[in-house]
């Protein structure tokens, strides 16, 4: 079956037209030279904080762009989401302001089911790429890594870095605490954002690699059709598309 017309170009897929994989890519790079470039005043480096800061900002959206490249490429798959999650609806509005600006939904499809739910947490985003494509991308080890990351970000953005008691109470539980709360600061210079990013950008090739071996195995077993575009969209999911420069 022919999923949508033969107009549709393989950047159409993906939100702003750039695949989500190489604009992550691009965008690690980009923060990795920032913070070479920065420099460490009263022992702190404020452009490796906010550049940790940006990371987290930058994966979310990956792994949300990613999960609705994949519906707008090819929308059967989204049956896979709607057996699991029966109550699954869409906003009206939104539906009619994409058949509007477009005329066509189904390449719009991701857009609309990914932005009402929420990647910001390591046991989220495998739920939904679970129900989506069976696929988790965080193991038990890595979800556990992922969480402390998560908690440096949100003690940076919600307290400025400052310690609190909840923060030491969850980090800290088997040996003494680095700092006194309200008083002492989390310190994150080069290392430690070369450290998390290198991690995240692992994650991120998991997810690429992983969804789209899952999709190709759902376009072969349920013996679809794909257009050269779906099929080169296909290929933008994991390749180095970073290179790519929309028409």
């Amino acid at each position: 079956m022919e999923i949508v017309g033969e107009s549709i170009q393989a950047l159409d897929y993906f939100l702003a037209g750039v695949p989500a994989y190489g604009y992550f890519e691009l965008q690690v790079f980009g923060l990795k030279d920032l913070v070479n470039k920065s420099r460490t005043d009263n022992g702190l480096n404020q452009t490796a904080e906010v550049c940790l800061i940006a990371l987290s900002a930058y994966f979310e959206a990956f792994c949300k762009a990613q999960f609705a490249a994949v519906i707008n490429i090819c929308p059967p798959v989204v049956n896979n989401f709607i057996e699991k999650r029966k109550g699954t609806t869409l906003d009206l509005r939104n539906v009619l302001a994409v058949l509007a600006q477009t005329g066509l939904l189904e390449h719009k499809l991701g857009f609309l089911l990914s932005e009402d739910n929420d990647f910001g947490s390591a046991k989220n985003i495998n739920t939904l790429y679970f129900d989506l494509l069976g696929i988790t991308p965080f193991s038990a080890k890595e979800k556990k890594e992922y969480e402390k990351f998560l908690s440096d970000r949100n003690l940076l953005v919600h307290h400025g870095g400052i310690y609190t008691f909840k923060y030491l109470a969850q980090r800290f539980r088997t040996r003494t605490a680095p700092g006194l709360p309200n008083w002492s600061s989390l310190v994150v210079d080069k290392d430690d954002h070369d450290r998390w990013a290198a991690f995240l950008a692992g994650i991120a090739h998991k997810i690429a690699s992983t969804s789209k071996a899952a999709l190709e195995a759902y376009v072969k077993g349920g013996r679809l059709f794909l257009t050269p575009e779906q099929a080169k969209a296909v290929a933008y999911l994991c390749d180095q598309p970073c290179k790519i420069s929309r028409p």
